[in-house]
Parts: C-alpha cells; structure tokens; sequence
C-alpha cells in the first residue's frame, strides 16, 4: 500500500502538511482500523473512521450530548435511512444542529488525536480531495493537534533514538506559533535556544530535565518546525535536483511566477496536463527527496518551493479557484493573501502583547489591545477568549465578556476552557446555578479540569462533592 507507520510515523506527515500547507487526503490502515484525515492547505477539515469508539454516535455518548436510550436506539434509528447519522439524529430532535457541529469537529480532533498513539499499520496520501459534506467542512490548525498529540506519542523512543546523536538547531518563532506554546514550553525554548549545536542527547542533563520531559518538547518543537536537529557528517555537493531547486527557488524569490509559468503551461492546459506536471514537481521537488541529512537551509528552501507548488496545483486543479484565478490574475489574488497575511501577523503581535499585560494584571489595556487584534483577525478564538478573561476582571464590562465566552464556544465548541470561564463569571455574580451548568459543561469536555472541579465542589458542597464528580470520571 504505501510507507509502514513504524517507520514514518503519521506525526512526522501532519508536520510536512502543516509546513508545505498541503491539499488532500491521508488514508491509515491496519489489521483492524481504517482512518482517513482530510486537510486543506495544511488544517484539517475532515476526518472518517472505522473505530467504533471514533464513531458519532459514540462521541456524541461521550461528551454527553445523548444519553443512553438515545445511543442504543442509533441502530433503529439509521435503518433503511439515507441520510448520514448526525442530520437523522437532528431531524428525530435527539440533538441539536449546534451540538451535531460540535460533536462533529470533537470526533474529528479524537480521529486526529488517536494517530499519535498508532505505531502499527500503513499510510499513504493523496494530493486530491474527495468530495466532502459543506455542513462539515473544518478548519482546525494542526500546531493545537501537535500541541494536544505528542504527550500520547507512542514513538517517541524510536524519534529519540533517531535524532539523539545530532545537534540541535533552533528557528525563530513566528508570533502565530507562540501562540500555541505553554509558558513552560517557551522556557525550554529558550533554554534550547542558548545550545544550539549542542548533541540531542545531552540536553536533558544540561537543563536538569527528565529525559522523556525533554524529548516530548523536542517533539513538539520539531513538529511546529522551530527545531531542527543536523547531521555531523559532511555535506555533500548539490545533484542535479538540487540545483534545479534551489534555480527554481531563486526564480521565486527574483519575481512572482504566474501559477501557469510555474508549471510551465498556458492557461488552456487540461486538468490531466496539470495533474501530471504537479507529479513530476512532486517526485523533483518534494523536501523528502534531500534525506534526513540535509542542510537546514536547503530544506527551508525546499519547504517554500513545495508550499508554492501545491498552492498553484490546488488553485489550477480545482475548476471553480481556476475560474476566479483567471479573472482576477496572479497579481491581485497575491495582493490580497498578502494584506490578509499583513493583517494576521499584526494580530498576533497584539495578542502576544496582550498576553503579558494579563500575567501583570492590567485588564483594561489587555482588553484594549485585544479588541485591535479581532479587528485584524476576527476569527481566532483565543483572541476571543483573552478578551473576555480581561473583560471579566472589569466589573461594568462582564455582560460583554459574556458575549465574548460564547463567541469562542461557537468557533471551538470543543474548548473547555470558555465554558469554565463563563462558570467563573457567574460565580463571581452570585449566579450559582448557571455557573454550576458552565462548569458541568467543561467537565463533560474535560473530565479532569482543574478549575471546573475545584469550582463546581465548592458550589455543591461537601456533603455532594464526591457523588456528583464521579459522574465526570472517565469510563474505563
């Protein structure tokens, strides 16, 4: 079929689709599984599987959106129906559509979550799209998959023993990337940051860190491509490929190509004639074609070319971006990704900004500058989130940081955390019922939240504590 996961882990392809922004789909099998993750210029936004613990109705069981009549009545329910299981489950009025759409998403991030613990089976990918439902396309960012996935990696001894001998090399951070890192993360960063060219394998001594500690954040870093780890030996001269690259790369970086020019066609070539020439770039260009040993340099090199490559295969291969493509031309569709990347990257500078006025209890400037960054990115639910957290601080502005709590649930309704937040702005109302239904509600996302916990205990008391929390354990 294709490459063996114990050799080519499936977190080390989520990387390369993260770092290129890859279009297509990626098919897993084994002995007794079959999953399939489908992504778009490198998020996810679709997932199917074959493990009934994976399965809707299984989730939708989990994250108590049904209960237990409801699920075993499932079977009775899909027979001789047509539709798929979510809209029959909304059209018998056992969920809501809202709760499909968020029973959908948290079943596509355990999919995702779950190939990080495979260390079996075989996987092979597809440059193309099959056609996929609109009411469940996603769009969910791989760095918050890698950031949840690597403490469940189950090859981590086999990365460990890759990448021990060779020396560390790290990148800069992009402000979009650091906002998915821990404070604890950054720290090692840092740490890390200081021994670049220093052996894998003596990190771990030299910043008093256990051992599996450090090579989880090694991972980690690794996935996000802020870290690399070089080869010792000798580089060798450039092949033909190479040179033919790194021609193409300063051809890039010399002047825009046009998505025809950079495949070599006019613009009445044929969908076959551009799949095909999209293969022979794959098979020249692709970054695994340089070994593991390359030099960090030519693989970034690499890495850009590629990205640009499966950015004009996806616009010229899909009939309706081509048509928009060829009204609109190179220039102004450049242009305006361009202002858009402008846009989000100025949004990020405010977020991290903001970030550090929190830790230092400044709300109003906190909110402040987190209200520019929506208005330059209005659609990250992080930004949403620390919005509300500093409004909540605020007593006249809470009604708004409701508002703003609810915003992150409708763009992650699998995020536990807005929910607790929300439970927290009641508590502090005196509303002890609504916050007790907030807190349920992150608990039945996150059984093990702290805060939802500590906080739903002491509104319950402590003659209820223990029997009402035990309802959130995990089912073994």
């Amino acid at each position: 079929m294709g490459k063996r996961v114990i050799e080519s882990p499936i977190p080390f392809v989520l990387r390369k689709v993260f770092m290129e922004k890859i279009t297509g789909g990626l098919t897993i099998k084994g002995e007794n599984f079959e999953k399939s993750l489908f992504f778009s210029q490198g998020d996810i936004c679709f997932a199917r599987t074959n493990i009934l613990q994976e399965r809707l109705g299984e989730v939708l069981f989990k994250i108590g959106k049904i209960d237990k009549t409801q699920f075993w009545d499932i079977h009775k329910l899909i027979s001789g129906q047509k539709e798929r299981l979510g809209q029959v489950l909304v059209l018998n009025n056992f969920i809501s559509q809202k709760d499909l759409f968020y029973g959908l998403i948290y079943q596509v991030r355990v999919i995702a979550l779950s190939t990080f613990a495979l260390t079996s089976g075989e996987w092979e990918f597809s440059p193309t799209l099959p056609e996929l439902p609109e009411d469940s396309k996603f769009k969910i960012e791989l760095p918050g998959i890698f950031v949840e996935g690597v403490p469940r990696f189950k090859s981590l001894p086999l990365f460990r023993s890759n990448f021990a001998k060779r020396l560390l090399q790290t990148k800069p951070v992009s402000a979009e990337i650091g906002s998915f890192l821990k404070d604890e993360d950054v720290d090692v960063y840092k740490a890390l940051s200081s021994r670049s060219g220093v052996p894998a394998e003596r990190a771990a001594e030299e910043l008093g860190l256990a051992d599996e500690v450090l090579w989880q954040k090694l991972a980690l870093f690794f996935l996000l491509n802020i870290l690399e780890f070089v080869a010792t030996s000798v580089p060798r001269a450039p092949s033909q490929d190479q040179e033919a690259l790194l021609a193409l790369y300063e051809s890039m970086k010399a002047r825009d190509l046009d998505y025809y020019e950079l495949f070599d066609l006019n613009n009445s070539a044929t969908f076959n004639q551009i799949k095909e020439t999209y293969y022979q770039y794959a098979k020249k260009y692709h970054p695994d074609r340089l070994g593991e040993a390359s030099n960090p340099e030519l693989r970034e090199k690499a890495n850009f070319v590629f990205a640009r490559i499966n950015k004009a295969f996806e616009v010229l291969s899909d009939e309706g971006k081509r048509r928009e493509y060829d009204m609109k031309g190179y220039k102004e569709i450049q242009k305006t990704e361009k202002t858009t990347e402008n846009l989000v990257e100025k949004a990020n500078l405010y977020y991290r900004k903001a970030k550090t006025l929190y830790s230092q209890q400044r709300f109003r400037e906190t909110a402040s500058l987190m209200e520019e960054s929506i208005r330059n990115d209005p659609n990250k639910a992080s930004y949403y989130l620390l919005l509300g957290l500093a409004q909540s601080n605020i007593p006249n502005l809470r009604r708004v940081a409701e508002k703003n709590f609810q915003k992150v649930i409708e763009l992650e309704p699998w995020n536990p955390e807005p929910y607790a937040a929300l439970g927290l702005l009641f508590q502090y109302e005196k509303m002890e019922r609504r916050a007790e239904n907030f807190f349920r509600k992150a608990l039945a996302i996150d059984p093990e939240h702290e805060l939802a916990k500590k906080r739903l205990a002491e509104i319950l008391g402590p003659g209820k504590k223990q029997s009402v929390l035990s309802m959130f354990q995990k089912k073994k």
